[in-house]
């Protein structure tokens, strides 16, 4: 029987290569946070708090589009909360767990618009 031991070698970077890839990664964290800064824009303060208790849970915020919140779990869509607290989702565990927590936070955040949902097809 065999065994497999990797070989390690060592890696050298110059200094203009080692910049060039600083300067990369400034410029990908400079655009993370200008849509980190536009999303916050575009939050009510109804989707900012289930925002914060979305991420708390692990889930990641997708975008804020046509007044619905889209949330990810392992990079794939999850769910969609509307303005109205209305969800349209993937029959995940996480989300289930978190239906009541949403629920009460539109019911306690003030000045959100109480009008009718997204619809169920059926």
């Amino acid at each position: 029987m065999t065994s497999f031991c990797p070989i390690f070698l060592p890696v050298f970077i110059d200094a203009g290569a080692k910049k060039l890839v600083l300067g990369k990664i400034w410029i990908y964290l400079q655009k993370w946070k200008e849509v980190a800064d536009r999303l916050k824009e575009e939050m009510s303060p109804f989707f900012f708090a289930v925002a914060e208790l979305a991420v708390s849970r692990g889930f990641e915020v997708a975008d804020v589009n046509e007044g619905a919140l889209s949330l990810n779990l392992n990079g794939e869509f999850a769910v969609m909360v509307d303005k109205t607290g209305a969800m349209n989702y993937h029959p995940y565990k996480e989300v289930f767990d978190m239906m009541d927590e949403v629920a009460k936070l539109w019911e306690e955040i003030p000045g959100e618009e109480r009008e009718e949902g997204m619809q169920m097809n059926m």
